[in-house]
């Protein structure tokens, strides 16, 4: 069998050709699991991570920031980890493992084993899946979950019937909800395949077993919609902030945001050729084909067009995240994989109009041409998107080709540095106060990286002093503070909070602003943080003090 040609994978027998395919794969991954535990513990926390510690701390059924599986994910490897760096990411880690698995399972599946290997090479170096494998966040966790279901669901579509792969595929799909609010699109996502393939319409539209995943799916999402109902209905009242933002501006200037970031995320060449791909799967769902690779290329194209879209329409009317339509990639990079193969080896799918060539020395240059300009483009995507996961991991790589921000504040990597520094800082000023002095700040950024980085890692706390809510003000008790005193942080150089802080304590004490460097590359500082001495805490009305959520 040519290993470079796609092939049905659905039916095909095993071979020592993909066995060792199997086996390197299996080698890559373990190789890149190992190296990504060791890159987790060598930098620190960036504020959301701590902030998604502080989750795994006070466990519950939602959040006023998201769903809630992320939590117990951070509680489990800081069980087996410590409440370290590597404990708050091996999460990370391991759900980006369990995501090359399982693409790859589902791309052999449906297309053998040479777009299985390419769909688990892309997954690990587009920018936005390297990032996500040594970075703590919602995304791993829930395209883990994802991918999954993708292949139960199916495993569910194509097998003789069986509940089991139904019963599977509605839990995996609850589970991915519960990581986050998003992968709900997987259930339109699957629908509409149902829909549009004549197979799969004929077989399962008027069969009970997808309606009841999908049922089971949304019951266990269930206790997160009742989370809401009892907590002020903080997370539809968040979401829908989110989704408002920037309304009013030109939309199309959203628009034209979403997609340069997508490019940026998942590389310029994978995103024209993602694309591309999902532009031809449409021209493949409308034509009704009943050919096997076409049906294959329908489930993908549904399910990826769903999240996809929906993000797209969002941007019509408000300014979306770049990695909201992170679910579109988890088929998405199976279509890109399907279509590189063809690429690189395109001239065999040509047939008579090859043969008929045969002779014709000047037009067969011009395809020989073609057929190097399209591996090229090949080449070039991977190596491109090597270079920008590469750069995402390793940024001093950039800084010491004399290429950097501008400000300092745009550089996001900047946030892994100085909270080690921050938290020796606060436990001088905790020592010189005397007593025991609560952390605060008014927003949840410094009170958890205080958190994580302050020796016993004790409890800190958010004041909402003229600033939005956070999932703070549901672990807080300010009567239970009154008469305290406390270290306020703010990162920022202004004091427009002092006379905020001057409301609702006795006295307070500016202290010299904390100054974090980081040469190279910057000569300036990369941060200023505000540190107040603040006593005897009045306490104060949330209500009236919060401003916006």
């Amino acid at each position: 069998m040519n290993i470079t040609e796609p092939q049905p994978g659905i039916h095909a027998p095993a071979t020592q050709a993909t066995r060792r395919l199997d086996f390197a794969t299996g080698g890559l991954l373990a190789v890149l699991t190992l190296f990504r535990f060791w890159y987790d513990a060598q930098h620190e926390l960036l504020q959301d991570e701590a902030y998604y510690w502080q989750w795994s701390r006070h466990l519950d059924w939602g959040y006023y920031d998201n769903t809630p599986l992320m939590a117990p994910v951070i509680r489990l490897f800081t069980s087996l980890f410590g409440s370290t760096e590597l404990g708050v990411r091996a999460g990370a880690s391991v759900c980006a493992l369990v995501i090359s698995l399982f693409v790859y399972l589902l791309a052999k599946r449906l297309f053998g084993p040479a777009v299985a290997v390419v769909s688990v090479v892309l997954a690990n170096i587009i920018p936005l899946f390297a990032a996500g494998s040594v970075i703590m966040t919602q995304d791993p966790v829930q395209i883990a979950f994802w991918a999954a279901a993708l292949y139960v669901t199916q495993r569910a579509l194509t097998d003789r019937p069986r509940w089991s792969w139904w019963v599977a595929a509605g839990i995996l799909a609850g589970l991915a909800a519960q990581a986050k609010l998003n992968a709900l699109a997987l259930l339109p996502g699957v629908f509409l395949y149902v829909l549009l393939s004549p197979a799969a319409r004929a077989r399962w539209l008027r069969r009970p077993e997808p309606y009841v995943a999908g049922l089971i799916a949304l019951l266990i999402f269930a206790p997160f919609v009742w989370w809401n109902h009892t907590h002020q209905n903080a997370f539809w009242i968040h979401a829908h902030a989110m989704a408002s933002r920037g309304s009013g501006h030109d939309g199309l200037k959203w628009v034209l945001r979403f997609l340069g970031d997508q490019a940026l995320l998942i590389s310029p060449f994978f995103f024209l050729t993602y694309l591309a791909a999902i532009s031809y799967c449409l021209y493949v769902a409308l034509r009704h084909s009943a050919k096997e690779h076409d049906d294959s290329l329908v489930f993908l194209w549904c399910t990826s067009i769903v999240p996809f879209g929906a993000t797209f329409v969002t941007a019509l009317k408000s300014k979306v995240e770049g990695n909201w339509a992170v679910d579109a990639y988890a088929s998405g990079v199976l279509l890109v994989a399907f279509v590189f193969v063809r690429l690189w080896d395109w001239q065999t799918h040509l047939g008579r109009f090859w043969n008929w060539l045969d002779g014709t020395t000047p037009r067969k240059s011009v395809l020989w041409s073609l057929n190097a300009l399209k591996r090229t483009w090949v080449i070039m995507a991977c190596l491109f998107a090597l270079v920008l996961g590469t750069v995402a991991l390793f940024p001093n790589l950039l800084y010491n080709a004399g290429v950097k921000f501008p400000k300092a504040t745009d550089d996001r990597t900047n946030e892994l540095y100085g909270w080690r520094t921050l938290g020796e800082r606060i436990q001088r000023e905790r020592a010189a106060m005397g007593g025991d002095p609560f952390v605060f700040g008014i927003n949840y950024r410094m009170p958890s990286e205080a958190a994580f980085y302050l020796p016993g890692q004790p409890q800190t706390y958010s004041l909402f002093l003229n600033y939005k809510s956070s999932e703070y003000r549901f672990w807080e008790d300010p009567d239970a503070l009154k008469g305290h005193d406390a270290v306020f942080l703010n990162d920022t150089d202004n004091q427009d909070h002092f006379d905020d802080l001057r409301a609702v304590f006795t006295r307070v004490e500016p202290q010299p602003p904390l100054l974090i460097f980081r040469k190279p590359p910057y000569a300036t500082p990369i941060r200023t943080i505000q540190i107040v001495r603040c006593y005897g805490f009045k306490g104060y009305d949330v209500k009236k003090w919060q401003d916006g959520w």
